[in-house]
């Protein structure tokens, strides 16, 4: 359940004291609602609050006090007073701004809370207004007579009981409607017809006009001058009947809202007023009438009053809390900003902030360690300044793949230059902060020195490696120099045997001879395949092209290279390391693809080298397995050590094909096409780089 917002001490809370417990239209944040947990919550609607001791002491002081002011009255109700009737059209016109205001605050409450019963005494409040004006028009005795068209003699005081007895009977329809109630937020409720209504209403008020003026031949007089007949108690009695009524149906709400209330207090009065004015008064202008009129401005203006001062303090009330909201902000934004500082400075790893273009605009102690630089020598600058020229393109083609939206963050090896010039490997992941518009900021960037790791994995490939070629020594001169004198003796055993006149023992043993030659022949493939590779800079196309005769003459398979004869890499490491992939693609051919042709190629593509391994077999399975793969897990992490990216897929003619694509460092700082050739159907082997 959410927490409801609490006024804080000290603040404006109302003319009669706290608020109650009830609900509010949206929820605050939780250190709001601890701050405000003194008082009560504001209320929105005078409708549906539930009043509090406070509000009910006031309510009761001013009925207490309109019944004394009547009872006070009794022995002069019947005095008459000086005339005033220049007086009547200034008064009139107040109560008919007071009733089109309070009709238009409870219409905005009534469409709010989507409520019937507040329509209702909307509907009241503008029938008030509609009838003051009409009483106003038809007084007798103004300057040259009733402005209102066919108005007589009677015509005011019908109009007046009229009026009275109409809003009474809107306020009886208002108590015996539903109670006004928040809407629950997926409650589907009626939409209110405003319009139809007000005009209802509009046409009830010119009716009573109309049957004051039109039909007042055929209405029993209620007035001789200014003096009252018999007729007009009886008519006096029926309007009063119906505001006893409403004020009964209002006090039987037990649970009545603040609105409720304050329409007793004004029922109350309207009651007084019909029977001081109606009632108990021999005339106009004696003190009854004059007490009658103070009674009806009373009872009209309560429910405005209250609801103009409700309003004020819940908009000043929301003021202090906005306020209070905006300093919670300032303080919570204040203590984020705090813990990223600590964060960024102390981490235990490197971070950055750069902007879209490339540029260092803040780096943490950390990185400095790891660069070697201090923090004033790498703001500003540009952050391929740092990074392997082998390794700059990836950077970049990742950087405006964040730029472009096609990927959340990007997370890859890297090597980093040290400010003495000697390399580092990094695990680098960057992400990209957006503004509201969309628009880049800066990228967030967490640089992770991993450089123990990779000399760790390079010494494991290493001793894998050294045990690789001692294991081939051992087939070559070991089991390959047994071998060999098997097949010695076997060929020797069988010439005897021919000799001796026993052909089948000599047949069997021609069998095994046979045998024996395939294992040698087998085990001298082994061996050359775990052998140690020399290889320099100039002669990797040569190696190819002698791997691939080899393997021919092994296998009997058809293998063969297409590619450079004469291509010099930068360093030997690169054709060793593009060597032993190829080997270990070949190796995997040869197992598990049942191929019947195999071919090396090598050449280059948009200045990039680009080494293959292509076989007609069964095809590799998409995607290729994460796991259970050592020597792809190999291959990928020698592509890494050398910068290159290997990918692996099925060809659309049947096979497999394995790529290493190794950018040239004469394009390094170039940026890169996204794809050579037909690189997008690839399927990216165990990778040394994510992005997602």
């Amino acid at each position: 359940m959410l927490p409801w917002v609490k006024a804080p001490h000290g603040t404006l809370r109302g003319y009669w004291g706290g608020y109650p417990a009830t609900p509010r239209p949206r929820p605050m944040p939780h250190e709001l609602a601890a701050a405000f947990e003194a008082d009560g919550p504001p209320a929105p609607f005078v409708a549906i609050v539930v009043p509090g001791r406070a509000q009910r002491t006031a309510a009761w002081a001013v009925s207490a006090a309109l019944l004394v002011l009547f009872l006070a009255a009794l022995p002069q109700l019947h005095r008459q007073l000086a005339p005033l009737r220049l007086l009547v059209p200034p008064y009139q016109a107040v109560l008919v701004l007071i009733a089109l205001t309070t009709a238009w605050l409870l219409l905005a409450q009534a469409r709010m809370l989507r409520s019937p019963a507040l329509l209702l005494l909307c509907c009241a409040y503008w029938f008030s207004a509609c009838m003051a004006a009409a009483f106003a028009l038809s007084f007798p005795g103004l300057g040259s007579g009733p402005a209102l068209p066919g108005a007589g003699a009677q015509t005011t005081a019908w109009l007046y009981f009229a009026w009275h007895g109409g809003f009474a009977l809107g306020v009886l329809s208002y108590a015996l409607a539903p109670a006004p109630a928040e809407p629950a937020p997926q409650q589907a409720t009626r939409p209110l017809r405003v319009l139809p209504a007000l005009a209802a209403t509009t046409v009830l008020a010119l009716g009573c006009v109309v049957l004051a003026t039109a039909a007042a031949p055929w209405l029993p007089p209620l007035m001789r001058g200014d003096s009252d007949l018999g007729a007009k108690l009886v008519v006096a009695l029926c309007s009063l009947s119906v505001g006893v009524l409403a004020l009964l149906q209002l006090l039987r709400r037990r649970a009545g809202s603040l609105l409720d209330l304050w329409l007793r207090v004004t029922m109350l009065a309207w009651v007084l007023a019909v029977l001081l004015a109606g009632v108990l008064n021999h005339g106009r202008f004696d003190l009854a009438w004059y007490l009658g009129r103070v009674c009806t401005l009373l009872g009209d203006a309560t429910v405005l009053l209250v609801l103009l001062l409700e309003s004020n303090l819940l908009y000043a009330r929301l003021a202090d809390m906005q306020l209070r909201e905006r300093a919670l902000s300032l303080r919570r934004l204040r203590a984020s900003e705090a813990r990223f500082e600590a964060t960024f400075e102390q981490a235990a790893v490197g971070m950055a902030l750069v902007d879209p273009q490339g540029r260092w605009l803040r780096v943490n102690p950390r990185l400095c360690e790891i660069l070697g630089y201090t923090a004033e020598q790498l703001v500003g600058s540009s952050s391929l300044d740092v990074l392997h020229p082998m390794d700059a393109i990836d950077s970049q083609q990742a950087r405006q793949g964040l730029l472009q939206g096609t990927q959340s963050y990007s997370s890859a090896e890297r090597r980093m230059l040290r400010k003495d010039g000697s390399e580092v490997w990094v695990q680098s992941t960057v992400a990209l902060v957006r503004r509201e518009d969309g628009a880049p900021d800066y990228f967030i960037v967490v640089i992770e020195d991993i450089q123990e790791r990779k000399l760790l994995q390079r010494q494991i490939l290493e001793v894998a490696t050294a045990e690789q070629e001692r294991i081939g020594h051992e087939i070559h001169d070991g089991i390959g120099q047994q071998l060999t004198a098997l097949t010695l003796l076997a060929s020797g055993l069988q010439r005897r045997l021919q000799q001796e006149g026993r052909s089948a023992d000599a047949e069997a043993l021609a069998q095994l001879r046979t045998h024996l030659e395939a294992t040698l022949t087998q085990a001298r493939a082994l061996a050359r395949g775990l052998a140690s590779v020399d290889v320099d800079r100039q002669g990797l196309g040569d190696a190819l092209r002698a791997l691939a005769g080899g393997v021919r003459a092994a296998s009997g398979l058809d293998c063969r290279y297409i590619g450079l004869t004469e291509f010099e890499l930068d360093t030997a490491e690169q054709a060793v390391h593009l060597l032993r992939i190829a080997q270990e693609g070949l190796h995997n051919a040869l197992r598990h693809s049942g191929a019947t042709r195999i071919e090396l190629r090598l050449q280059v593509q948009r200045d990039e080298l680009v080494l293959q391994v292509l076989d007609d077999g069964m095809g590799i399975e998409e995607p290729p397995p994460r796991s259970g793969r050592l020597g792809l897990h190999i291959m990928a992490y020698r592509a890494g050590e050398i910068g290159a990216r290997l990918y692996l897929r099925r060809r659309h003619q049947g096979g497999t094909e394995l790529r290493c694509v190794m950018p040239l460092a004469r394009r390094a700082a170039e940026p890169l096409p996204d794809s050579p050739g037909d690189e997008d159907e690839f399927v990216p082997a165990p990778p040394r780089s994510t992005a997602r």
